[in-house]
């Protein structure tokens, strides 16, 4: 679907902030890593290379120019960073699979096949790890269908480099984020399951009755704030649910969709003064689909992203648009939207449509400074193929908007 590239995209974007310059970089205490010694100075300190980050470090031990060792963080605070010698990287051992191995041997884990792949990615992006934190991945590790390993190593690392506790409940949140079942299809689902099932408890019938409404209100094809604020109280109503013994039957229904929705407050990342998260929310009138909406801005001191200064991408999969990207720039209350899409007709729609949406930003204090149009480039590796949509889309004539917010 859809919103699946986004969600990677929120991952390959938090592991690459592994990627940071010097003053970025901040290692904690026994965390192992591998770095490359670049420089030596005067009273056993170095200059050292940890993935894309330059460091200066105190030393316990005399070291070589120019070798690579496995380092223990021993701290970090007032007195400057402070590592220790582990051992020395061997030059014919210097393969991703070697260093894997290495890392699990140190940690005293056993080099499984499973092992040595979620090792290999964290030695990949040159994440720190402590021994905690790889033990306690194994462990969760050993529980993980095959089919859901990948997305599995995904949420550790999203998880150690955002520094979530490596529980159960966080990474299996963060597996379901992942999911390519639309959350609309999994409410649905929940939905019939509800009125097929002999519960008669009050929360359930409250449960049904708000399912019923946010899907009434998505098929009017209204989207605003109030949406969102159901599926906050969607999830509460959902976690009260599972607690009744009545509603085991249920329970393969109901916990990953709790599991779902606590991941999507999970995936916000603050860079320095700026924020990241990425809502989804479900459009049971348009092919059972997701609108997925990444918010990316500066952070006001109540919160919430500046409406001034951001930008917001919309992604979506439309009845006979097919798959559409809104890139929404902001700044200083000047939006440039940048749209995308291969349907033939867009362009027009657009062109006949943008004095009307100028008026209606200009009376909530925008102004629209140029809004284009442009096909999917078909050689970007960003083109989400028909294949991994798995859709197919319904014939027929363009008439309007598909959806309204």
């Amino acid at each position: 679907m859809v919103h699946i590239e986004a969600i990677k995209n929120v991952f390959q974007q938090a592991v690459s902030q592994m990627n940071m310059s010097a003053e970025q970089m901040t290692l904690k205490e026994d965390q192992l890593v591998k770095g490359q010694i670049l420089k030596l100075f005067p009273d056993q300190k170095a200059l050292i290379q940890v993935g894309q980050s330059q460091l200066v470090a105190d030393l316990e031990a005399s070291i070589n120019a120019s070798q690579s060792y496995w380092f223990r963080v021993k701290g970090s605070g007032s007195k400057g960073l402070q590592l220790k010698i582990i051992k020395q990287v061997e030059e014919d051992k210097f393969t991703k699979q070697s260093l894997a191995k290495d890392l699990l041997s140190m940690f005293q884990q056993k080099p499984s096949k499973e092992n040595i792949l979620l090792a290999n990615e964290l030695v990949k992006e040159d994440i720190p790890v402590t021994k905690e934190q790889l033990v306690t991945a194994l462990e969760l590790l050993k529980n993980t269908p095959k089919r859901d390993i990948p997305t599995f190593i995904s949420a550790v690392k999203f998880a150690i480099k955002q520094q979530y506790p490596l529980s159960e409940n966080v990474i299996k949140s963060l597996v379901q984020v992942q999911t390519n079942v639309p959350l609309a299809g999994q409410l649905d689902l929940l939905l019939q399951s509800l009125q097929h099932v002999d519960l008669e408890t009050g929360l359930v019938k409250k449960l049904q009755q708000s399912l019923i409404q946010l899907m009434r209100k998505s098929v009017d094809q209204i989207i605003d704030v109030e949406t969102l604020r159901e599926l906050q109280a969607l999830k509460e109503m959902l976690v009260a649910v599972s607690k009744e013994g009545e509603a085991y039957v249920l329970k393969d229904q109901i916990e990953p969709l709790i599991h779902r929705l606590n991941g999507q407050s999970l995936l916000q990342q603050d860079l320095g003064p700026t924020s990241q998260f990425i809502t989804l929310v479900p459009l049971f009138g348009i092919n059972r689909s997701d609108l997925t909406i990444q918010w990316n801005g500066k952070r006001q001191n109540d919160g919430t992203i500046d409406p001034a200064f951001c930008r917001i991408i919309f992604y979506l999969q439309l009845p006979v648009l097919n798959e559409t990207m809104v890139d929404v720039q902001i700044q200083n209350r000047v939006m440039t939207i940048n749209i995308t899409n291969d349907h033939e007709n867009v362009r027009q729609f657009v062109a006949g449509n943008s004095n009307i949406l100028k008026e209606l930003l200009a009376k909530i204090d925008y102004r629209l400074s140029l809004i284009s149009v442009k096909p999917f480039d078909s050689t970007s590796n960003h083109k989400i193929t028909n294949k991994q949509l798995n859709l197919t889309s319904r014939n027929g004539t363009y008439t309007g908007v598909d959806v309204k917010i």
